[in-house]
C-alpha cells in the first residue's frame, strides 16, 4: 500500500459531530463512509479529567466504521489533527488500510488515531463497541 493520503476518523471528527469544525479548519475537502479492520472500538466515558466521552481503537479483531476525510494539504491538517487527538500523549497516529464501503470496497492508505494498548484503554475505562460504530448521541452517559 502507498503512503497515506487521507485520514479515517471515527468519532468526534465526523462530519455532524462534535469537532468536525476542526477538520474543516484543517482544510476538509470531502468524506467518504468507510471501514478498516484489525481494530476494536472503544467508548471512552467522560470523567473528571475528560470534559466529554468519545472513541479510541486498538488493534485487535474486528471492524470499525467511520468516513476517509481528505484534505487540501494533507501535513497541514496533520498538525491540527495532532494538536487535537494529543498525538504522542494520548493517541498514536499510524497508517493503515480503509476500506471505502461501496459494492466492491476500494483500498486506501490512510492515517488512523489509535489508543496505545488494550491495557491503556482499559485504564481510562473504555467500553468495547463490538459493533464497530460510535455516534455521540447515542452512546452511554459516563
Amino acid at each position: 500500500m502507498n503512503a497515506p493520503e487521507a485520514v479515517f476518523v471515527y468519532g468526534t471528527l465526523k462530519q455532524g459531530e462534535r469537532n468536525f469544525q476542526v477538520s474543516k479548519a484543517a482544510g476538509w475537502l470531502r468524506s467518504a463512509e468507510a471501514y478498516i479492520e484489525g481494530f476494536r472500538l472503544f467508548h471512552i466515558p467522560r470523567s473528571e479529567v475528560r470534559p466529554y466521552a468519545y472513541p479510541g481503537v486498538v488493534r485487535g479483531e474486528g471492524r470499525v466504521w467511520g468516513e476517509v476525510q481528505w484534505f487540501a494539504d494533507l501535513a497541514h491538517a496533520l498538525e491540527l489533527l495532532d494538536e487535537l487527538e494529543d498525538e504522542g500523549r494520548e493517541y498514536r497516529r499510524i497508517s493503515a488500510t480503509a476500506y471505502l464501503s461501496q459494492q466492491a470496497p476500494q483500498p486506501c492508505a490512510v492515517w488512523v488515531y489509535t489508543y496505545p494498548s488494550l491495557e491503556a484503554m482499559r485504564s481510562v475505562s473504555g467500553l468495547w463497541l463490538p459493533e464497530g460504530v460510535w455516534r455521540e448521541q447515542t452512546q452511554p452517559k459516563g
